[in-house]
């Protein structure tokens, strides 16, 4: 449940209430033997932090009942859930249509404010590793909407931090993707899949590849059960950027950059995260 008291912070910058923090993970594998999605849940309600984004391998066995079961009662109710869905959660028909029960749409948008949110799906069938046909038509109109931050989030990365564990599969389709993204002036574009975590940017784009918190560990893959091994990321909009944190299990900071409209990330000085309550605010458009 989310903490009720609000804590305050000595802040050096505004910050903006009616932007709710958010938390950004991935892969968390729920069934898996390691997985440690109970404590990560226990982790983002100690922030109160209620909208969740998750870049997908949500449970461990595709189409398993069981295993969703088990993530939704660990979610909790309160929370605001966008998934974009990867292999582990879709894989065949059976498992395609257990997905559809919890997440009608396969693919979305929502928006807060001046930024709009775009959950894509690159497990479609006859589409894996691809963003195509009807999907990228209705990708292309909605990034051509006006707003000032455009995040995408997707499961298999442009740039994978392991050789063809991602869109580079098909080099053609992906250069493609990011060119759209090029322009249209897209910000954020965050995956998963690949178990380990990466930031990069490519023509004024920030690309990052989320750690994963269950599953193996690459590239050796190892299977751990250390808490530190696992990422997550806290996402805060500060004054006119959004401050992303990657944090471990313990709250160690791994990582800390921004996102500044019509400008290239800046690393930032070791500010503290707000843990301030976060109105759940996010609404859907589709």
């Amino acid at each position: 449940m989310p903490m009720s008291h609000e804590r305050s912070l000595p802040l050096p910058f505004p910050i903006q209430d009616e932007y709710p923090v958010f938390a950004i993970i991935s892969d968390t594998h729920v069934g898996a033997r390691n997985s440690v999605y109970p404590a990560l849940i226990r982790v983002i309600d100690a922030l109160n932090i209620e909208t969740i984004i998750h870049t997908g391998d949500v449970i461990n066995k595709p189409g398993s009942l069981l295993q969703w079961k088990r993530f939704f009662e660990a979610t909790g109710s309160e929370k605001i859930l966008h998934v974009a869905p990867g292999n582990h959660d879709i894989r065949f028909k059976v498992s395609r249509e257990v997905y559809r029960r919890f997440f009608p749409s396969h693919y979305y948008s929502f928006s807060k404010g001046d930024t709009l949110f775009v959950m894509l799906n690159t497990v479609l069938p006859r589409q894996r590793s691809r963003i195509t046909g009807r999907q990228l038509e209705w990708l292309r109109t909605e990034l051509a909407r006006s707003f000032r931050f455009k995040f995408v989030f997707l499961h298999e990365p442009l740039f994978p931090a392991l050789p063809f564990h991602g869109l580079n599969v098909f080099r053609k389709a992906r250069n493609k993707l990011h060119r759209l993204f090029v322009e249209n002036r897209v910000n954020l574009v965050v995956a998963g899949h690949n178990h380990i975590y990466r930031r990069s940017e490519r023509d004024a784009v920030t690309y990052v590849v989320t750690g994963n918190t269950g599953g193996k560990l690459f590239p050796f893959g190892l299977v751990s059960k250390h808490g530190n091994s696992f990422r997550y990321i806290v996402a805060t909009r500060i004054d006119g950027h959004y401050l992303l944190e990657v944090r471990d299990m313990e709250g160690n900071v791994t990582d800390r950059f921004s996102v500044v409209p019509g400008k290239p990330h800046s690393p930032l000085s070791a500010w503290p995260v707000p843990r301030h309550k976060s109105p759940a605010l996010l609404h859907l458009d589709h």
